[in-house]
């Protein structure tokens, strides 16, 4: 018997040590996860407390709706556009200022507001910049001779201006982490490369970016899940508009929970959104595995 109290006592120590972080993933995570499972077999309108078991009617629905269609292409592009363009800018941005130390950490900080700027506060900013009256943007436009464009207003320029001002975000970010990353890159190693004849673009190829490539893949994924949830600048900019053509998953999701009281439809499509980023998350686990296996 003691031997059995004092086993179950070693065995049961890590438990409670765990218990402090067990209870609210319980209770904020796991709970909530399965009662959105269980809902979105339902009717339920958020209000009214019957509701019926409609088994698949709800995920049936969300398949053939053309608007969830078009809401999911409008998440893959809008995810696509905002995630490589940053990482690209990053890359230059840091061969640049890598280039002109004395003043590099003035530039990384500036930059470096854009990422940590409320983004509700950011977009606002935004909103008066393409103002098709009073904007800044038209307003050097027109000196040019070129019409006043209602950036907001048209389905093509509406999600172009959503892409921007995410770019602009994640950009300070970006720039931050890969100039850091840069500097701190052997200076041997670069020298070695520049007697080979290793210059220019032949030297961020084949030096630069594999020893930062984990930064990369860091960005990538934080990038793209982001843009994924992206609500906020969507919110602010369009309202999902116009017609639609600025609306993601998690903006739908939004609009069918809380605009429309459809909490069935909305817990499946919460579902689909948590498949999805279920998926990428191990497309991002096999890419990252094979990257430093190589």
């Amino acid at each position: 018997m003691p031997k059995l109290i004092k086993s179950f006592k070693s065995h049961s120590w890590p438990f409670l040590l765990l218990l402090p972080t067990l209870i609210p993933l319980t209770v904020f995570w796991l709970y909530p996860l399965l009662k959105t499972f269980y809902i979105s077999f339902t009717d339920w309108n958020y209000i009214s407390p019957d509701y019926d078991y409609v088994q698949f009617d709800n995920y049936q629905g969300l398949v053939t709706d053309s608007f969830f269609l078009k809401v999911l292409l409008n998440t893959f592009v809008f995810t696509f556009f905002t995630v490589v363009p940053p990482i690209i800018i990053g890359i230059f941005g840091a061969v640049l200022l890598n280039k002109i130390k004395a003043v590099r950490n003035f530039f990384v900080a500036t930059i470096f507001s854009s990422w940590i700027t409320p983004t509700v506060v950011v977009s606002m900013v935004w909103v008066s910049i393409f103002d098709k009256d009073t904007g800044i943007v038209n307003a050097i436009l027109s000196k040019f001779g070129v019409e006043r464009i209602g950036w907001l207003a048209g389905e093509t320029t509406a999600m172009l201006v959503v892409i921007i001002v995410t770019i602009w975000r994640y950009a300070g970010l970006s720039i931050l982490l890969l100039t850091s990353s840069m500097a701190q890159l052997d200076p041997d190693v670069e020298k070695a490369n520049s007697l080979d004849g290793g210059r220019g673009f032949r030297k961020l190829f084949r030096i630069t970016l594999p020893a930062i490539s984990p930064i990369l893949i860091f960005l990538l994924v934080l990038f793209t899940l982001d843009s994924l949830k992206a609500y906020d600048q969507i919110y602010i900019l369009t309202q999902g508009g116009p017609s639609g053509a600025t609306s993601t998953i998690l903006y739908y999701f939004y609009v069918l929970a809380f605009e429309w009281y459809e909490t069935g439809p909305a817990s499946a499509l919460a579902m689909i959104f948590l498949v999805i980023c279920l998926l990428i998350s191990a497309i991002n686990y096999m890419v990252t595995k094979m990257t430093f296996k190589n």
